[in-house]
């Protein structure tokens, strides 16, 4: 089972880890669709602690002399794979910013020209108020 001195740090922080996510997702400070990721990285973190050859298991199967590399390779790819999912993110949010913008605007020049033709005072955005 647990022999090391590392094992007990690698779970611990991994359970740390799992906690906080948890404790993020209750406080609503992060979305369940973000934190799957970061439970499944933990999980795989505590699976890797507890079981030491899997590692080595993994290494033999695909071919690979030093093992560490793979932990490595796997976290270059999910990281390749968050950038990417976070830039369609960004993307998408840009494109819904400028829809919104764009809606004000004509809602704006709609209540002005509303006002114009009541012969009402409105209020610009600066609180100034114009006739």
């Amino acid at each position: 089972m647990i022999g090391s001195r590392i094992q007990i740090i690698a779970v611990t922080a991994s359970v740390l880890v799992v906690l906080m996510v948890i404790h993020l997702i209750r406080r609503r400070r992060l979305r369940m669709e973000y934190s799957f990721v970061w439970l499944l990285g933990s999980a795989v973190l505590i699976l890797f602690s507890l079981w030491r050859d899997l590692l080595e298991i993994i290494a033999d199967f695909i071919g690979v002399y030093y093992s560490p590399t793979i932990l490595l390779l796997v976290t270059v790819f999910v990281a390749a794979l968050g950038f990417l999912h976070f830039s369609v993110a960004m993307s998408k949010q840009t494109d819904d910013n400028k829809r919104l913008v764009q809606e004000v605007a004509l809602l704006r020049q709609r209540l002005e020209l509303l006002d114009k033709d009541s012969g009402t005072d409105t209020v610009d955005e600066s609180g100034a108020k114009s006739s």
